[in-house]
């Protein structure tokens, strides 16, 4: 939600504040300092307009629509619909990228998801020819949304017909595993786990965004999703524009979150077992401001700092756990744009860092560069 910015909405982050909770503030890894008004990665530029009593930084271009490949795959006999984002294994990052045209990051991290925080792919390497990322059958899924096995994270099993048996399309892991069982097929469990968020399945989708009118003011809530052009193979979506940890503009789009509240304030799905990745290495830190500057963040204040580049793939990950920021003064807020300044204004006493939602608050946004979204905005 906001800017690998991931929604709270102000509500529910008051709810924490006025409760006291108390938080110990984390160390942070001191990143390069940003470089100031890079017009490859600040297309825009940023202006800063006083407004007594208040100060108000307007970023341009803090949304846009853009076009995402569909991937369709089966579960349970249906025909089910994703987007692929981010993969674990560079060779499968750069396979899917190949295939739409659309980059898919590469995010080690991913590999590091804890037992439990992920479901289930098989992808075939032989059998009836189709669309699936081997050129075989489309892959199949074990759980959906709305599901307590569901996750938008996926680990990759590799599926093969042995020798003098005669293939058919397998439609859900049930007829999988009685292949399998049958001595029809091997299964190969790998360790690659890739973001696969579904957008479309056999009873219900993303919410559809009602107001389609998309300029700089458009509030995060309502819905991310502006289309699912399943005739097409296009999702439609919102690319929100943030900071990452040295200043430099990135983009990321919204798929889900955990808890349900703040999901179903920003139109995402809920998917419960993000929760699991809060304490791992695979939830990035993902800043918002509650108070300071208005602008375009998720609270209405500037945008959110992420932890990561989507670039820097020792470090990225396109799950992010959320901290509030918060001014203890409010009038001498300034404007902070990386991780050294967050570090500063921490040292000093400015400003105070509280893990949101008593450190559970993970939402599946990936990032993406300024190449990305100009090179894939919806036409």
């Amino acid at each position: 939600m906001a800017n690998k910015t991931v929604l709270i909405l102000v509500a529910a982050a008051a709810a924490i504040i006025i409760a006291g909770i108390a938080v110990a503030i984390p160390s942070f890894t001191q990143q390069t300092p940003a470089k100031q008004n890079n017009s490859s990665t600040n297309p825009q530029g940023n202006n800063t307009i006083s407004e007594a009593p208040v100060s108000v930084l307007k970023l341009s271009r803090t949304s846009i629509p853009i076009d995402i490949p569909l991937r369709k795959g089966l579960y349970d006999g249906n025909d089910v619909f994703y987007v692929v984002t981010d993969a674990s294994d560079k060779s499968v990052a750069n396979l899917f990228t190949n295939q739409t045209g659309f980059n898919v990051n590469y995010a080690p991290l991913l590999s590091k998801s804890p037992e439990g925080s992920f479901a289930h792919f098989f992808v075939f390497k032989n059998g009836v020819k189709g669309d699936g990322p081997l050129g075989f059958q489309n892959s199949v899924a074990d759980a959906q949304p709305g599901e307590a096995a569901y996750s938008p994270l996926w680990k990759l099993n590799f599926v093969e017909w042995k020798s003098g048996m005669t293939p058919r399309v397998l439609k859900s892991d049930t007829e999988v595993a009685d292949s399998a069982n049958k001595g029809e097929v091997t299964i190969t469990q790998s360790e690659i786990i890739v973001n696969c968020p579904f957008v479309k399945w056999s009873n219900g989708s993303m919410k559809i965004r009602e107001d389609q009118n998309i300029n700089d003011d458009s509030p995060y809530v309502g819905g991310q999703v502006l289309k699912i052009d399943t005739d097409k193979m296009i999702l439609t979506t919102l690319a929100h524009r943030g900071w990452g940890p040295d200043g430099k503009t990135i983009y990321y789009s919204v798929f889900d979150a955990t808890p349900d509240m703040p999901a179903t304030m920003m139109g995402v799905l809920s998917a419960p077992l993000d929760v699991k990745l809060a304490g791992t290495p695979v939830a990035v830190d993902l800043f918002q401001f509650m108070n300071g500057i208005k602008g375009s963040g998720p609270m209405g204040f500037q945008a959110g700092i992420g932890g990561a580049n989507p670039d820097d793939s020792a470090k990225y990950s396109p799950m992010w756990k959320i901290s509030f920021i918060q001014w203890k003064d409010p009038s001498q807020a300034r404007v902070l744009e990386n991780i050294q300044d967050v570090n500063a204004m921490l040292s000093n006493g400015s400003i105070t860092l509280t893990p949101a939602m008593e450190g559970k608050h993970v939402v599946n946004c990936p990032f993406f560069n300024v190449e990305t979204v100009t090179g894939h905005m919806s036409k």
